[in-house]
């Protein structure tokens, strides 16, 4: 059992990932038009705070994550209001490939920073995608490492990271950039992390 597999349980009552989740969310779609029947993977779904904030009457929408626990809530949530539409499935984005051109929307929110190799998770996002298919990454900003203390950065690949750094990651990759924003301050150790989306889309190469 990961760390989160125990968080799973309480989750939901963690004001401050509802309130940045929003923010995401929120940002992205002030950015983007989703089809109405679009395809969405949530990468790191955890219990579901983004994934059930896009879902419609008309979409389908995955949820991926590593953490049993996180899973077992989000589909719990998604039986008891009985959709049939959205659904979360254990994924390693280590050791396991995506579906090739499926998504219309890739979104990960705080999870990036637990993936050791971030060319790798572009790469096979930019695989998963259709074409004109938009990325959103939401992470933190770089910092000190000491947003995870109080975890001893257990899991933690990343303390946050440069804006150019992953411009340059991301256009290398075949991604034009649509836009890059800090969408949420957290506060945590009496300090500021600014969180960012990078929305991007995949074109032709």
């Amino acid at each position: 059992m990961n760390r989160f597999d125990e968080a799973a349980k309480t989750w939901d009552k963690r004001q401050v990932s509802i309130e940045s989740s929003d923010a995401c969310v929120q940002d992205l779609l002030k950015i983007v038009q989703l089809k109405n029947d679009a395809n969405i993977l949530d990468y790191g779904c955890g219990i579901g705070f983004i994934a059930f904030a896009l879902k419609n009457e008309t979409n389908n929408v995955t949820g991926m994550d590593y953490s049993d626990g996180m899973i077992d809530v989000f589909n719990e949530k998604a039986a008891k209001f009985e959709l049939d539409n959205i659904k979360a499935i254990k994924h390693n984005m280590n050791e396991e490939k995506l579906p090739s051109s499926t998504y219309d929307l890739i979104i990960s929110s705080k999870t990036m920073h637990h993936i050791k190799d971030t060319n790798m998770f572009f790469q096979k996002s930019y695989d998963a995608l259709k074409n004109d298919g938009i990325l959103c990454i939401n992470d933190l900003d770089k910092e000190d490492g000491s947003f995870h203390k109080d975890k001893g950065n257990d899991g933690v690949e990343h303390f946050g990271y440069e804006k150019e750094d992953l411009l340059t990651i991301a256009k290398s990759i075949g991604f034009k950039i649509v836009s890059y924003d800090i969408v949420y301050n957290q506060e945590k150790n009496k300090q500021i992390y600014p969180l960012f989306n990078l929305i991007v889309k995949k074109e032709i190469r």
